[in-house]
Formats: structure tokens, sequence, C-alpha cells
């Protein structure tokens, strides 16, 4: 699947690439890792004067008002960098349920400061929370694990037993753990105990599965990114490296398994695709298909092409100096983040499979 970009758009892919050539190249990489929040403010400032933050979000709340293609554009950059800054967590995820799920107002309100990069967000999901009315306000009990960007994050909208709350990071009764993650960046762990929050913190979970969908599309162009750096990786490598006075690039058995990566690079780039143009879709079922159907071809792409990027490279491909370790990793986190690869399949079978939402696809 190819897709045409607009010359607006082609600008905002020149403008990230060349942040994520010149800002982060594989040998800073450490460096930002090691900093006081797991990535680079000065990094993440500058993304915030280039407008990505801002991206998603409609003009009505202070953003810019586009669409899912100039997010894929952002997520294949990141993917290719290997970026560490927490744009899915706080931008994708819980700054789209907030956007979506709030009034606009307390919307406006409170994605000033996570667009602005002074706040950080992390949606919690994977939550067993208990919400009691308590009057004009509601309390929070339970716990909350795997909060990804949750180990530095300002502010939190955590899922309860019917919709999300936005809940400060500072709030009495939130307490949390945050651990580093094995592709990079950080999560936390979180305990709630007599949290009290406003009812106009209330999210609705619409919005959250809204926030979860635009997160699988986001980790597919992240993913189709990080999978073509690992192929370019791999095929520089089979040109270079010289065995018995010859580049091993010339045995033909490793030539196709390069081109079976590429098969695998394009099937997962025409995922990202699908995932960008799923952002206008209404229709609820059309996108839980689609979503569980774009997370399950990611997930097995990228083992794909992570384990043979490894594979051709032999020991090397494996030592913390080597990128093409890193891009393992992260490919590996990706196939499990927001549901793995066995889960999409199991969701897609429940829902009836894939195309039986997409009758035009049936027929061809």
């Amino acid at each position: 699947m190819n897709l045409e970009l607009s010359d607006d758009q082609r600008m905002l892919k020149d403008s990230i690439e060349r942040l994520v050539t010149e800002r982060y190249p594989f040998d800073k990489r450490h460096g930002h890792a090691a900093g006081a929040r797991g990535f680079s403010d000065a990094v993440w400032g500058e993304m915030v004067e280039l407008g990505l933050t801002m991206l998603p979000f409609s003009e009505h709340v202070g953003g810019l008002g586009l669409g899912g293609v100039e997010t894929m554009i952002v997520g294949e950059a990141i993917g290719r960098g290997l970026l560490l800054e927490p744009y899915l967590s706080s931008i994708v995820l819980a700054g789209t349920a907030i956007a979506e799920g709030t009034a606009p107002e307390i919307a406006a309100a409170q994605l000033e400061g996570i667009m602005g990069g002074q706040t950080i967000a992390a949606l919690a999901d994977r939550a067993e929370v208990t919400a009691t009315p308590n009057g004009d306000s509601v309390r929070l009990d339970g716990a909350a694990s795997l909060v990804l960007g949750g180990d530095h994050a300002d502010v939190f909208v955590v899922t309860s037993n019917d919709d999300a709350w936005i809940v400060p990071a500072d709030a009495p009764g939130l307490s949390r753990r945050g651990f580093s993650l094995h592709g990079g960046g950080g999560a936390a762990d979180l305990t709630l105990s007599g949290v009290q929050v406003s009812n106009e913190a209330r999210v609705t979970a619409s919005a959250v599965t809204r926030a979860i969908e635009a997160g699988i599309a986001f980790l597919a162009a992240e993913a189709a990114g990080a999978m073509r750096a690992a192929l370019d990786v791999t095929v520089e490598y089979l040109k270079t490296r010289v065995q018995f006075g010859k580049a091993i690039g010339t045995n033909q058995a490793l030539q196709h398994r390069a081109a079976e990566m590429l098969v695998e690079v394009e099937q997962a780039t025409s995922a990202a695709i699908y995932g960008a143009l799923l952002a206008n879709e209404d229709d609820p079922a059309e996108r839980a298909r689609g979503t569980a159907a774009i997370k399950a071809v990611i997930g097995k792409t990228g083992r794909f092409v992570a384990q043979y990027a490894v594979q051709l490279h032999g020991g090397i491909g494996v030592s913390e100096e080597h990128v093409v370790s890193h891009y393992f990793r992260r490919l590996t986190a990706i196939g499990m983040l927001l549901g793995g690869t066995d889960e999409q399949i199991k969701r897609l079978a429940k829902m009836g499979g894939f195309t039986s939402a997409t009758p035009h696809l049936a027929a061809a």
C-alpha cells in the first residue's frame, strides 16, 4: 500500500527526520536514557517547538487539528531513531483520552501543559480501580500496572469500573513504583488508596478506547520505521562484512533472507498506513477490527525482521554497543504493548474476523 504525501506532509517528514538525524545519533542515545527523566529534555523541547505535540488535537482545544497521516509520519521517524521521548504515552494515549473524553474547556486546560511539554501525562489502562461517588467528587481505590511513561508522569488518566479519571501524580493516596522497560523508556505500577478527584475529572470509557486505538496505530508506524532502519543497517552490513575474501552479501541464501525481510517491512508499512487512515473511521466495529488486525500484523512482522537482523549480524547483533540489538528490543516490546499478537487474533475471532467488517477486501 502506497500513500502520496502532500507538500505540507513532506515538509513535516523532512523536519522530524532532520531532528532525528541531527539530535539522536545512536551514540547519544545512551546519554539521553541516563537523563533525570529517562529522555532528553532538550529534544522534547525541540519537538514541542516544531509543533509535533499539537498535531493530533483539534483546534478547539489548542491543537493543530491534523490527522492520522501526520501522526504516522512522526511515529515512523521516532521508530527509526529509537527516540525515548514520551510521545506515545503522553500525547497519543493520555492526550487523546483527555481530548476525546472531557468537556472542551477542561480538555483545553489539561492539554495546554501537555502540548507545551511541561506536563507529562500517562494512561493507566491496565487498572483494577473502583470509583465510589462521594458528592461532587469520586473516591478511587485499587491498582494499575505497566503504566507507560508513568515513572515520570505529572498526571494520570486512570481507568475504573465505569469511566476513567484525571488524577494528578501528587494526589494524596496515590503512590507509584517506577521501572525501566526492555525496549527503552519507563513505566510504573500505581496504587490508589482513597484518592479523591472531582466529578469534572471524568474521562469517558469510549475516549479511552479511541486512545488505545490511536496508540496501536502509532505503534504500527513506529514499528515500521524501526523495521526499515534495521533492514537498512543489515543490508549495509551484508555489503561490507568480508569473510573468506568476499562480502557475505554475495551468499544467495543471505540475499533471500534480506529479501524476505523487505517483504515483511513493506507489509508493516501497509499496516501503518491503514492505521493512519482508520483515524477518520466513524464505525467503532471497523476501528476495533482494523486495529486488532494491525497489531497482529505488526507483532508478526516485527518479530521476523528483528530476529533476522540479529542473526544476519551474528554475535555483534546482540551486543549493547550495536544499534541492531536495540531495534530488536524495541520491536519485541512493541509486539507486546497494548495487546500481543495472540491476544489480537483472539479479539478478531470474537468479532467474526477481519473481512466480515471489510467486505470490499473480501471481494478483492
